[in-house]
C-alpha cells in the first residue's frame, strides 16, 4: 500500500459520515416542508365560505323559491336548507323530528327550505314531506345542481346552515338529531 492509498482509506469513513449527515438534513427539511404544507392546507379549509342567492322551482309547481341569503328578497335572514328525498329511509325519521321542533321553536330570523332530490315524479317529495308534517317551502333539485354542484353533498339527508350574511355556518352530512339541529338553528336565530 502506498501512502496515498492510506489517505483514501482514512477519508472514506469521514465522507460516509458526511453523506449520512447530509441525508439526515435533507430528510429533516422534507419533513418540515411537508408539515408546513399540511398546516397551510388545514388553514385554507377554515376559510369562510359565502354563498350566492339561489332561486329554484317550487316543488308544488307554483312559482319559484329564492333562498334568502344574499338576496334582495329577504336581506338579513339566515337560512337552513334541508336536503331530502322520499325514498331516503333516514329522511323518514329526521323530517318529522325537524317539523316538530320548528312547530314549537320557529324564529322569524331563520328561513327553512326543504330541497327535494331526485324523485320519480315531481310531486313525490312534497307529498312525502307534507305527510311527515314538514310544511316548510319546498324546492326541487332533480339534477342535483344544488346537492352536488354547490354543496358537494354525498346523499340524503343533509342540512346546510347559512348565516344572514350568506356565510355557510355549518354543512352537516347525514341525519341530524333534534338536539344537533336545535343548537345550530338557535345559533342562526340569535346571531
Amino acid at each position: 500500500m502506498t501512502p496515498t492509498d492510506d489517505g483514501d482509506l482514512a477519508s472514506r469513513p469521514q465522507a460516509s459520515r458526511g453523506r449520512r449527515v447530509l441525508i439526515l438534513l435533507v430528510a429533516v427539511a422534507l419533513v418540515l416542508v411537508a408539515t408546513s404544507a399540511l398546516l397551510v392546507g388545514t388553514a385554507t379549509t377554515t376559510k369562510k365560505v359565502y354563498l350566492p342567492g339561489i332561486t329554484l322551482a317550487s316543488a308544488t309547481g307554483a312559482g319559484h323559491v329564492t333562498a334568502p341569503f344574499g338576496s334582495r328578497v329577504h336581506p338579513g335572514t339566515a337560512t337552513v336548507l334541508v336536503f331530502f328525498a322520499s325514498w331516503c329511509e333516514p329522511c323518514k325519521r329526521e323530517l318529522p323530528n325537524l317539523a316538530n321542533y320548528l312547530n314549537h321553536h320557529r324564529s322569524s330570523r331563520v328561513a327553512v327550505i326543504g330541497v327535494d332530490g331526485r324523485e320519480e315524479n315531481r310531486t313525490a317529495g312534497s307529498v312525502f314531506a307534507h305527510s311527515l308534517g314538514f310544511n316548510e317551502p319546498l324546492v326541487d333539485d332533480p339534477t342535483y345542481r344544488i346537492v352536488s354542484g354547490l354543496f358537494n353533498l354525498p346523499g340524503f339527508p343533509d342540512t346546510v346552515f347559512i348565516g344572514a350574511d350568506g356565510e355557510m355556518v355549518d354543512r352537516h352530512v347525514g341525519p341530524l338529531t333534534v338536539s344537533q339541529f336545535a343548537t345550530l338553528y338557535q345559533r342562526l336565530a340569535t346571531a
